[in-house]
């Protein structure tokens, strides 16, 4: 049951957008209080006492498929998503350029070779080399193998004969907080932004 309760929940604001995880502890509380109510991905909204009659159907005749936490007279499932009720703004996590959120948001792969690596394998590259007038910014920063990084040196792409797999870009906060989460679950893709599931970058 600790298991449970500590897994990951997703959490929406009003207006249906991804907004921050919680643990399910946390949104089987705010449930219960009314300051959440349980989704589904039939988009059905639950407040507490239809959450506990759906638990009390599934619990009979679906135990084998849902994860429940047994309380005193019952067992409650744990709901995978919930939406709050009265937050009208959206607020994003803080978005820090950094060596992991690149290497996040490019999924450990080296953009010039397509391979994916373990970190202590990648380097950042600059695009244009800082030597050459490039910047440190999103748009000009690749995850790239150790090997290509330094067979790059001081070179554009062009003149060593590289070639971007994709164009990168600045992440929305939210999309590096959900790559971040090693547990995800298939019905957050449904309120997740698409942009975050798409992994190709488009001009």
């Amino acid at each position: 049951m600790t298991a449970a309760l500590q897994s990951d929940m997703l959490v929406l604001n009003k207006h249906w957008r991804a907004l921050r995880i919680i643990t399910a502890a946390e949104a089987l509380a705010d449930l219960f209080v009314g300051r959440v109510e349980a989704v589904d991905t039939d988009y059905q909204s639950y407040d507490f006492a239809s959450w506990h009659e759906l638990s009390e159907y599934a619990s009979e005749f679906e135990p084998e498929d849902q994860h429940f936490v047994q309380t005193v007279t019952s067992a409650v499932l744990v709901p995978v998503v919930v939406r709050l009720l009265h937050f009208d703004r959206v607020t994003r996590p803080t978005l820090r350029l950094s060596r992991r959120n690149v290497y996040l948001r490019d999924d450990y792969t080296c953009q010039y070779t397509g391979k994916r690596l373990p970190s202590s394998e990648l380097n950042l590259d600059h695009i244009v080399p800082t030597s050459r007038g490039g910047k440190t910014t999103w748009e000009n920063l690749v995850c790239c193998s150790v090997g290509v990084n330094s067979l790059k040196g001081d070179k554009t792409p062009e003149e060593a004969g590289l070639k971007l797999i994709r164009l990168p870009r600045r992440p929305d906060a939210t999309e590096l907080l959900f790559k971040s989460r090693r547990e995800r679950h298939d019905s957050w893709k449904h309120f997740v932004d698409a942009a975050y599931w798409n992994t190709e970058l488009h001009d």
